[in-house]
């Protein structure tokens, strides 16, 4: 999937390859450019409502929380997607959220349980989010790939310099700054 080599860089919040055209690191906005109809076709999907939770700014990935549509507040199952800005890659799993009129809560998902939505109801949601990771040429991770150990200097850098949490090749992958 990717080398060690490629790997590194992503920990390290750098393009996994030269050619890679999205580098958060640059000063004009090449995200939106890049990912501008992704970001789009997901936050406005007539499928399922959509939080925007995380737009690269304080981030290595894009995170999209995306849950049966609702009027007002809804307390229940939803697929938190995260993409890489580093390369093109991605990943989603269930989660729980909470959404109120004026706030919104979610968690992230645990590397077992990457690729998996038990709740039924989130299938179509699931099937939505597929087709349009797929039209963007974005290879998902699976859960064996997420579960696998990060090396331990870069689980001591995730922990000292941007406050995440694991030590497993997910946490490495998707990381923001507390």
């Amino acid at each position: 999937m990717l080398t060690e080599k490629e790997l590194n860089k992503i920990f390290s919040w750098q393009p996994y390859r030269s050619d890679w055209p999205v580098d958060r690191n640059q000063k004009e906005d090449n995200i939106t450019v890049y990912y501008g109809g992704l970001i789009s076709q997901i936050t406005q999907n007539e499928l399922f409502n959509c939080h925007y939770s995380e737009d690269g700014g304080l981030g290595n990935y894009l995170e999209f929380i995306c849950y049966p549509r609702s009027l007002e507040d809804y307390n229940g199952g939803a697929v938190l997607v995260c993409v890489s800005l580093c390369a093109p890659i991605a990943a989603y799993g269930q989660i729980t959220c909470n959404k109120a009129k004026h706030s919104f809560d979610g968690g992230f998902i645990s590397p077992e349980e990457v690729g998996q939505i038990p709740d039924a109801e989130l299938l179509p949601i699931k099937t939505g989010i597929d087709r349009i990771l797929t039209g963007y040429n974005l290879t998902l991770i699976d859960k064996e790939f997420a579960c696998r150990l990060l090396p331990d200097e870069v689980t001591e850098n995730l922990r000292r310099e941007n406050h995440n949490e694991g030590n497993q090749y997910l946490h490495g992958l998707f990381q923001k700054i507390d």
